[in-house]
């Protein structure tokens, strides 16, 4: 495998012989490529162990005061499920 010194060098000498009208498209290709790598989230960031960061977020009281039973949940969950299935035919 090349080391990437050579692989610089290998680029370099395409890109000398290129015609001058491809230089462009050469040049937004590789735009192209940055910006995919930015969009990446890097290992270093995240290691494989965490798959994704952990950050609580304080809701400043959003719920403070209230009151969530089990009859809520489940009344809840039956208005949810009540029409899973169906299909208007």
């Amino acid at each position: 495998m090349a080391t990437q010194v050579e692989l610089k060098k290998h680029v370099v000498t395409i890109l000398d012989a290129l015609p001058e009208e491809t230089l462009a498209e050469v040049a937004r290709f590789l735009d192209y490529l940055q910006y995919r790598l930015a969009q990446q989230p890097s290992e270093t960031a995240f290691p494989a162990s965490q798959q994704t960061p952990y950050k609580p977020v304080a809701l400043g009281g959003v719920w403070a005061g209230v009151t969530i039973t089990d009859q809520d949940i489940a009344e809840v969950r039956r208005e949810m499920w009540s029409s899973f299935g169906e299909r208007d035919l």
